[in-house]
Parts: structure tokens; C-alpha cells; sequence
């Protein structure tokens, strides 16, 4: 598997993940990005009006056309809902201000020894605006495809058309080294970021999910839980007599075992079942789609699979005990989750008090 840390070299699932990451920037930071392309393209007028003021009026009105046509898309994105077409029709915007200022150059007497300006100005927007190089490298040769009849069909010279060419093609090559740079930046800051949000939810120790992911995930299932109708059950368990491990055997050995209950644990659930370290010696697993009674014998393997490890360099047999609650037996209809939790608990300090090594829930109470 690629390193998630080398920007240059992600896995297929890290690289979709970047894309979709990049897309949601580009909606979420960029939505106004549509007024500076048309401000670039209007702007040159007056430099229009300077060059040539007898035709400069003509090469206004394709300019101010395409921009109310820039305008026009900046504005719909915007709408409700819209802001995904965002990084789609910033490209399209592009692709119409270089033709626009191609064909507004060709109104102008010499209009095309000045307007290659105009046109790398506007070329350089392109590395804003694009997902990754290669997303950008196909925008600039849209761009460039869209030229090469503007150049054929509008009446220029020979110099005229191979400045132009040459004006464009430098713009293009700028663009395209100017946009690798911040691919670059952009893949280390999403890659830091990545790790910052998976360190910040990660226990160092046992490598679960710590407490606060733990939380996060389970009002996501209670919030699914209340569309679809289903059920769902959370498991509190606690390794029985664990500061006896530290106090004989030192913190490394505790440590070790947390490691490897942990390992266990994971082991225990199914594949669509999520456990994370709750704090101390605590584990919790959220069980999606699983009702008291599915969760009660889940919890029951939990228990067993502890029973028969070996934990290196502790002598006695450890244990463990383990509290379930379920959605379905909750009176609040809202599924509340700091209720869900109060309750497996509570059943939690049932089993601890009732002898350890043991499940509690409703329907289910063994040792």
C-alpha cells in the first residue's frame, strides 16, 4: 500500500478520497472565484480603448458578452444546491474567457500583439481552480482546442497567429509548473490533515478509537438508526481486576494487555460492528442493526474470547465484564445517546457487583 504520507504516491482509496477532499475545497472555499475571471476579462477594455479606440467598442461587447455569460454561471452555482458545479463550470468559465479574449483581440488593428496578455492572465487562473495537474492539463488543452479555430477563421496574419500560439503555449507551460507546485502543497496539507483528524481520534495505545470517535460514531448510528427503523446496541465492558496486572507486573504488562484485549475484542465482532477503547481498562463496541438479544450473545463471545487468552507475563486467567444496552428498550422515543450509555453502564456496574466475569443485559445475565 502507497504511504498516505507521500503526497506524490497515494493508494486508489486515499487518491479518491484527496479528489473528493478537493472538490468539497474548491465548493466550499471558491464560490466567488467567477468575478475575478470576468473583472481579468473586462478590465482589458481600457487597454482595448488604448490600443485601438475607433474598434475598441466591438472587442467590448465580446468581452461583456462573455463575462455576463461568466456571471451568469457564477450566479447559478450559487443557487441552492448548486455549489457542487463549482469546480465543473469554473473550467467552462475559463475555457470562454480565453476565447472571448481571442476573439476580442482579433477586432483590434495589432489587437493581437497586445492581447497575449490578456490571455496569459487568464491561463493562470487555472491552477486555482483545478482538482489535481492532470485535471488541470485537460483544461488547458480544452482551452487551447477551443483557440485553434479562432486562430483559423478570423483574419490575422502569419506573425499574428504564431505570437498568439506562442503566447498561449508559454501560458499553458507556466500554468501547468505553477499548478504542480500547488498540487504538491495541496496533497501535504490534505495528507496532514488526514492525520491530524485520525491521530485526534485514535487511541495511541491499543490503536481503537478513542473516546471521542466513539461518541461521534454513535450518534451517526442512533441518527440512522431513527431513519430505518432499526435497532441499535452498545456494549460497555471493563477488564475485571486490571489494577492488579500494573501493581505485580508494572505498567508495561498492563499496557501490553490492554494491546491484546483490544486485538481480541476486535476479533470478537463482526465486520459491521465498530469497538474503541472508552477509557482505562473500558471498552465500548456499537453494534448497528443488532436488537438486545443479537447483542447479548455478541457480548457473550466478547466475554469467552477474554477467558481464553493468554496475556505474556501475567500469570492468572483474566476476565472481563460487560453491560448492553439496546435502542429498542429505551422509553424515549428520541434514542437519546448519553441515555443509551447511562444505561449499559449501569448494567455495566451491575455485572462488576454481581461477581465480574459476567453480561448483563435485560434479557440476558451470565456468567
Amino acid at each position: 500500500m502507497s504511504d498516505p504520507r507521500t503526497p506524490e504516491r497515494l493508494s486508489p482509496e486515499l487518491e479518491a478520497e484527496f479528489i473528493h477532499h478537493r472538490k468539497t475545497s474548491l465548493a466550499v472555499v471558491n464560490p466567488n472565484t467567477f468575478w475575478s475571471v470576468a473583472i481579468i476579462l473586462l478590465s482589458f477594455g481600457a487597454w482595448d480603448y488604448y490600443v485601438d479606440a475607433e474598434n475598441w467598442r466591438t472587442a467590448f461587447t465580446i468581452r461583456g458578452s462573455a463575462a455576463l455569460i461568466i456571471i451568469a454561471t457564477g450566479f447559478f452555482q450559487k443557487l441552492p444546491g448548486k455549489l457542487i458545479w463549482m469546480p465543473m463550470l469554473a473550467k467552462v468559465r475559463l475555457v470562454i474567457a480565453v476565447v472571448a479574449s481571442a476573439l476580442a483581440g482579433a477586432m483590434l488593428d495589432r489587437g493581437y500583439g497586445y492581447a497575449g496578455a490578456g490571455l496569459v492572465a487568464i491561463m493562470l487562473t487555472g491552477p486555482y481552480i483545478a482538482l489535481e495537474t492532470r485535471d488541470l492539463l485537460r483544461t488547458n488543452l480544452a482551452a487551447l482546442l477551443c483557440l485553434v479555430p479562432v486562430l483559423l477563421l478570423v483574419p490575422l496574419s502569419t506573425f499574428d497567429k504564431i505570437g498568439t500560439t506562442v503566447f498561449v503555449l508559454l501560458a499553458a507551460a507556466v500554468s501547468t509548473l505553477l499548478g504542480r507546485v500547488l498540487e504538491s502543497s495541496y496533497r501535504r496539507a490534505f495528507a496532514l490533515e488526514r492525520d491530524l483528524h485520525r491521530d485526534a481520534r485514535t487511541d495511541a495505545l491499543t490503536g481503537l478509537d478513542n473516546r471521542r470517535a466513539m461518541q461521534e460514531r454513535g450518534r451517526v448510528e442512533l441518527k440512522r438508526a431513527q431513519r430505518t427503523g432499526s435497532p441499535v446496541s452498545v456494549i460497555l465492558c471493563d477488564l475485571d481486576h486490571f489494577k492488579n496486572i500494573n501493581d505485580q507486573y508494572g505498567h508495561e504488562a498492563g499496557d501490553a494487555a490492554l494491546s491484546r484485549a483490544a486485538l481480541v475484542l476486535r476479533r470478537a465482532l463482526r465486520e459491521s460492528d465498530m469497538v474503541g477503547r472508552w477509557g482505562g481498562e473500558e471498552f465500548m463496541a456499537i453494534l448497528p442493526g443488532t436488537d438486545a438479544s443479537g447483542a447479548a450473545e455478541v457480548a457473550e463471545r466478547m466475554r469467552l474470547a477474554i477467558a481464553v487468552t493468554t496475556f505474556d507475563g501475567v500469570a492468572e486467567v483474566q476476565t472481563i465484564s460487560l453491560g448492553v444496552a439496546s435502542s429498542e428498550q429505551l422509553e424515549d422515543p428520541g434514542m437519546e445517546w448519553d441515555l443509551l450509555i447511562k444505561e449499559a453502564d449501569r448494567r455495566l456496574y451491575r455485572a462488576k457487583h454481581e461477581g465480574r466475569n459476567r453480561v448483563v443485559s435485560s434479557r440476558y445475565n451470565t456468567a
